[in-house]
């Protein structure tokens, strides 16, 4: 999955991440997980790239990047 997104929108999803989920990203690119679910994350030219690495196997991938894409495009 891919976001446009601007620097200062990346540094402000990050913030956010950190204080609403307790996940800190390390940097532009790297892995996250939360209740069982891993992602990959690469944030660069104006863009983050999103893929999820690993989920519970009662959980559909659709699902996953559902959640992501409504989380990531909220205010």
């Amino acid at each position: 999955m891919e976001f446009p997104m601007s620097a200062e929108e990346f540094a402000a999803k990050a913030k956010q991440l950190a204080e609403t989920q307790g996940i800190t990203l390390t940097g532009n690119q790297g892995k996250i997980s939360r209740s069982g679910v891993t992602a990959s994350y690469l944030y660069e030219a104006g863009k983050l790239k999103v893929e999820i690495l690993e989920k519970p196997f009662f959980v559909s991938t659709d699902y996953c990047e559902e959640q992501l894409r409504n989380w990531i495009q909220k205010s």
